[in-house]
């Protein structure tokens, strides 16, 4: 299927990661699972906390042309958030460049009423992570990090300035409208364009929670 890209400032009433100066674009279909999650949350949760984590392999690893590896990850990792009662949606997408392997950007949309702080699922991401590899996890003292340092916490910028990762959404907050264009900006990264070319062809691009049907 042909990607179609925009590079408009908004994708429906959000605003997006776009330049079109620099034509620096994002995939709509991509765009869209966004959107669709976003609004169950909102349907569904009367506070929504969002969150964003990147997946990385080892540097000595080669290139994998499936994503067998990151799918049992990811099943463990949300059959872990469901039995911790954190009700969790997300989003995953595959990115590789020519030069890279390949990586995954994830946007995490958790019950507010269960959680506010992206630490403990950072921490599990990892432990589940290192696991899925076959790579040693041990807590050491004093270390709130441990493992190989391959999920992300998406707390510093490309130039290593930090910023902020996980904003609560609650619907009776007067601000929800502003602080939900927010996380939908900083989720919209994972759609942008530049770094998708180089996925293997046929290999799956994007991962998401099943959203269920409305009842007639």
């Amino acid at each position: 299927m042909k990607r179609i890209i925009t590079e408009e400032s908004n994708y429906e009433e959000f605003p997006i990661m776009t330049n079109h100066g620099k034509h620096y674009g994002c995939d709509t279909k991509i765009l869209k699972e966004l959107k669709d999650q976003f609004d169950y949350a909102k349907k569904s949760k009367a506070k929504t906390f969002c969150m964003r984590y990147d997946i990385r392999f080892p540097q000595e690893e080669y290139n994998h042309t499936d994503n067998k590896k990151v799918r049992e990850f990811q099943a463990t990792f949300m059959k872990t958030l469901k039995r911790e009662g954190y009700r969790p949606q997300y989003v995953l997408v595959r990115e590789q460049s020519r030069e890279k392997h390949q990586h995954y950007h994830g946007v995490l949309l958790l019950d507010g009423n269960k959680t506010q702080n992206i630490t403990k699922h950072i921490n599990t991401a990892e432990r589940l992570w290192n696991k899925a590899l076959g790579l040693e996890y041990e807590v050491q003292p004093g270390n709130q990090r441990a493992g190989h340092g391959l999920i992300d916490d998406c707390t510093h910028d490309r130039q290593g300035s930090p910023h902020e990762n996980g904003i609560m959404l609650r619907r009776d907050d007067p601000r929800f409208d502003e602080k939900q264009k927010e996380a939908f900006r900083r989720a919209s990264y994972l759609a942008k364009v530049n770094q998708k070319s180089s996925n293997p062809k046929g290999v799956r691009e994007i991962f998401s929670s099943r959203i269920p049907k409305e009842k007639d």
